[in-house]
């Protein structure tokens, strides 16, 4: 197949116009920029509000109260707003709200910010009398449609709960004719005529003359399902919880790393890795448009998300080249050695990128709020592979061969490995008690650390306190600084710190976050504020307000969280069964072992380091354990192309020289996203940002984990396993094991 030479210059071109549109944006066509994207509460900052009852005589029950947060969390998940942290104080009776900027925000006023949140009134069906037939509580959902039996007018489709069922039957099987009149607190929004009795849980309301009028009804209602109404009159803006700088450091460490990638690519496979270089900007540049167009929150998390999305891209690229090598020394022409890589690089492509696609969409459908900002920016960045990665890739690549002076073996290849026609087999299956006994050891260290240095959870994940401190210039404190020396007063305990503004006074004050479900007696008081004072003692620090809080991240989180990653092992075990036919039950189980290899890995470097456990630490496991499987799958699909060509080769022999041919891609994958998280690191060590730090050592470990179980664990287990049923089925099992 022809293809023009032109189709280089051409993809070339969309790549830097949509370079420019992602990172600058055209403010006269509303197009936002990179920096305009919406980031979390993390890396920008945001908004803290208190809401109370409102004309409640009483204090709100357990029940209510989680109630209302659920209510708010749906909320803001449906307003794209990922990064929140929502709490209650049981104590005191309220419901702590946090959330981020706008990314148009410029007054930074927490009042403006707060109504993004919408109507936090109590929603009530009333009949004639005033009698209140269905409450806010028992409306599960509200969205406007088009009417299907009247052309040009819209409907609200109601779902109601079970009980709401039933008092909607009632009410409306004695109301036939008569209105129901929907009410936001004293406020009238909407008053229909009942035409028949309901006896499901679907309803509509019909007759709404506009789209916007049917959504802004809608809207209400969903905002309504409230037990009782909300106010609030305490509201602060808050600092960035990971530090002012965070984002500037990862940027430039991102862009660094991507600097070091491209010229790394470009010397090891040249023209290939141009065109990969190219490629890379496009993903980047598709993925950052994308957040900026939608608005949708970017966390901690998310930046995760996109770390692995950008490392699968680059291990896709550099898959493709490998396999253009490995055809130019078989003697192929270049033409003919692009075609086959690029058809043998499809299966391994597509079987990782789609494996950790079942993750980002069982993530979407089970998670909230952080876990949602890793799923949407994993999603994107998959989809942009395919595009960039797979499509630009080819189409760049066929078009610059069309060109006499590139159409040659050594722009794709060195002389001295065209030379070297086949690759060193090494021995990983006889090596398999070393390895075992080197993961062995490691989660080993960390179950016996963990009676020593304890589990330590985060506020996000344990609950605890909030002390806020005025003093004499809080703007002027280092709060990370101040947090540490309150941690080692507090002997460990996690202690977070941030700076909050006061919007009506304009007054900042030092806030300190301790993890811990015990009470602060009066002696924890006096040390901390001793603490901060000698350490301090330019400040008065005075204990302006203090609240015992929920974990944020609650149990409904985790619970979501670990029912998303069982499905995701459980589809994807059933795609390698399905991928590998007769092998694919060990396939599946032997790659589920290696994930939670994995796992255990990490979670050794959080106890044995002391780094406590919160968003940081979803952020770590959910990019292993996508980058890990999509390693492993790579090494599976060599395996079973080789298992086509070589049908009398011994397994374990199989297996060696699967490994050994994907080893150099392995290795170069591993590398390039490795150093991108050391940069991170380094950055944030030398800026003494600890949360940064505590985010990126782990993930350094856990890439090197992924790529060690994908090569050391997951292959020579798999051939264990083939070799143990060979016997029974008179297969080669002794040829194997001499391998």
């Amino acid at each position: 197949m022809k293809h023009s030479k032109r189709a280089f210059f051409i993809i070339l071109i969309i790549t830097l116009a949509l370079g420019y549109l992602s990172f600058f944006g055209i403010s006269t066509i509303g197009i936002k920029g990179a920096s305009q994207m919406r980031f979390g509460i993390d890396i920008r900052g945001g908004v803290s509000a208190n809401f109370s009852a409102k004309d409640l005589d009483r204090m709100p029950t357990s029940a209510e109260l989680d109630s209302t947060r659920h209510v708010i969390e749906t909320r803001l998940d449906q307003m794209g707003i990922l990064d929140r942290e929502v709490t209650v104080d049981r104590n005191n009776g309220f419901v702590m709200v946090r959330f981020p900027w706008k990314s148009t925000e410029t007054n930074f006023d927490p009042a403006t910010a707060i109504r993004e949140l919408g109507v936090m009134a109590h929603l009530t069906f009333k009949d004639p009398d005033g009698n209140i037939v269905l409450a806010g509580s028992q409306v599960v959902s509200a969205a406007a449609v088009n009417d299907t039996q009247n052309i040009g007018q819209y409907v609200v489709n109601l779902t109601l709960s079970s009980d709401g069922r039933d008092a909607f039957s009632e009410a409306t099987g004695r109301l036939i004719g008569q209105k129901i009149s929907i009410y936001m607190d004293d406020t009238l929004i909407s008053a229909p005529t009942v035409n028949t009795q309901i006896n499901s849980n679907n309803c509509q309301i019909t007759h709404i003359g506009s789209f916007e009028e049917a959504q802004s009804l809608a809207i209400q209602i969903n905002s309504g399902s409230l037990p009782y109404s909300l106010e609030s009159k305490d509201y602060s803006a808050i600092s960035p919880t990971l530090g002012s700088n965070a984002l500037d450091i990862m940027v430039y460490a991102g862009v660094l790393a991507f600097v070091l990638i491209c010229i790394a690519l470009i010397l090891y496979y040249r023209m290939s890795g141009v065109v990969a270089c190219i490629s890379l900007v496009l993903h980047v540049a598709g993925q950052l448009f994308f957040f900026s167009l939608t608005q949708i929150t970017i966390t901690l998390p998310g930046i995760a998300g996109i770390i692995l999305s950008i490392g699968i891209a680059v291990d896709a690229n550099i898959i493709e080249a490998e396999r253009i090598r490995d055809e130019l020394r078989k003697d192929k022409s270049v033409q003919r050695a692009i075609a086959d890589g690029f058809k043998r690089s499809w299966p391994p492509i597509f079987d990782g990128n789609f494996t950790v696609l079942i993750v980002s969409i069982m993530m979407m459908i089970f998670g909230t709020g952080t876990m949602l900002s890793f799923a949407y920016t994993l999603l994107t960045g998959l989809v942009m592979n395919f595009i960039a990665g797979v499509g630009a890739t080819r189409l760049m690549t066929y078009s610059i061969v069309n060109f006499k002076k590139i159409c040659s073996p050594t722009m794709f290849i060195t002389k001295k490995l065209y030379a070297r026609k086949e690759d060193k087999t090494l021995r990983v299956i006889q090596k398999m008690p070393v390895f075992y006994a080197i993961s062995g050891v490691i989660i080993l260290i960390g179950i016996i650390m963990i009676p020593i240095n304890g589990i330590q959870l985060d506020i996000q994940f344990k609950g605890g306190a909030i002390i806020d401190y005025s003093a004499t210039d809080a703007g002027s404190l280092n709060v990370d600084e101040a947090a540490r020396a309150v941690a080692d007063a507090l002997n460990g305990r996690i202690v977070d710190g941030q700076l909050t503004t006061d919007y009506a006074t304009g007054e900042k004050k030092l806030e300190l976050s301790l993890s811990g479900n015990q009470q602060l007696t009066n002696e924890d008081f006096q040390t901390i504020t001793t603490t901060l004072q000698e350490k301090y003692p330019e400040q008065n620090f005075v204990v302006y307000e203090s609240n015992t809080v929920s974990a944020f991240l609650g149990a409904q989180f985790l619970q979501n969280g670990l029912i998303s990653i069982a499905v995701s092992f459980l589809l994807i075990m059933l795609y390698v069964w399905f991928r590998f036919k007769k092998q694919g039950t060990s396939a599946g189980v032997t790659a589920l072992i290696s994930l939670i290899h994995d796992v255990l890995i990490i979670m050794a470097v959080f106890i044995v380091f002391r780094i406590p456990i919160g968003d940081s630490f979803i952020a770590v496991a959910l990019t292993i354990l996508g980058y890990s499987i999509n390693d492993t799958i790579v090494v599976y699909d060599r395996i079973r192309e080789n298992a086509n060509i070589f049908k009398k080769m011994p397994v374990g022999e199989l297996v060696n020289v699967s490994i050994s041919q994907t080893l150099t891609r392995s290795i170069n994958t591993t590398v390039s996203v490795f150093v991108s998280i050391l940069l991170v690191f380094i950055f944030a060590a030398v800026s003494n940002l600890a949360s940064i730090r505590d985010f990126a050592f782990p993930m350094c470990i856990g890439i090197v984990s992924g790529c060690y179980s994908s090569v050391c664990i997951a292959g020579p287990l798999w051939a264990k396993w083939q070799e143990h049923k060979l016997p029974q089925q008179g297969g080669p099992a002794k040829k194997a094991a001499k391998a």
